[in-house]
């Protein structure tokens, strides 16, 4: 009873989570409407980037228990398509992908060394972010130049890929949810997708709720810096 217990919790706590991030989308782009009304300044949006993935040991749920996997560094790429409204608020659908070595398994007193092994992860996801504008070095003489913080956190599906060496491969897809922030040098322009790329850096965090994989089940927690490129061409008034 008290393992059911702690299941339905779980599950209730990352369904109220992914409510909260669908709500805060939501709720951003109806903010986001009215601002770009008043001050007229909208952009589509289309980016790209690759980064490096530091992903936390896991804990394998299984019965007898399988320990914990030790995960080795990886690398993401990420492709987006988006709209930023008045230079403020910006809506964007991403299609993320991670992979990560699995160097070990862990379960004491004994370490099982891994060799063919790795977790692969195919997330779409619906991110919301709020921007604010600021002054190179923060010196007001300076004219602002399109330097930008931005924070904001967004939910999707994501597909859990686990080949693991003594326990087969398999595959399952669950809810996700993420934070993000970071910071962008905008260049855009009246024309749609100008040539001119804005460059941005960003950490990501995210989780994958718990999967079944068969032999296991287990969640994902990973963490992310991202380096990519955005192209902004405008529309609207």
């Amino acid at each position: 009873m008290n393992q059911i217990s702690k299941l339905l919790n779980r599950v209730l706590f990352h369904k109220r989570l992914f409510i909260l991030c669908a709500l805060l989308c939501i709720y951003t782009l109806i903010l986001a409407g009215g601002t770009a009304r008043a001050e007229g300044s909208n952009f589509l949006s289309f980016g790209l980037a690759g980064g490096a993935v530091i992903a936390p040991n896991a804990e394998l749920e299984s019965s007898p228990p399988s320990g914990d996997a030790n995960f080795g560094g990886g690398y993401s790429f990420k492709a987006s398509l988006g709209f930023l409204l008045a230079k403020t608020f910006q809506l964007e659908a991403e299609y993320l992908y991670t992979f990560n070595d699995i160097d070990s398994i862990i379960n004491p007193p004994t370490v099982t060394e891994l060799i063919a092994s790795d977790r692969v992860t195919h997330s779409l996801m619906l991110t919301a972010t709020y921007r604010v504008e600021v002054p190179p070095l923060g010196d007001t003489y300076w004219e602002r130049r399109g330097y930008y913080v931005y924070f904001g956190g967004g939910a999707g599906i994501s597909r859990q890929d686990y080949t693991v060496e003594t326990l087969a491969s398999e595959t399952d897809s669950s809810l996700a949810w993420q934070i993000l922030i970071g910071f962008e040098k905008m260049n855009a322009s009246p024309h749609v997708f100008a040539a001119f790329p804005s460059p941005f850096l960003q950490y990501r965090f995210l989780h994958i709720t718990e999967g079944d994989f068969g032999a296991f089940k287990t969640d994902a927690t990973l963490h992310l810096i991202e380096f990519g490129f955005r192209f902004y061409g405008g529309f609207g008034s």
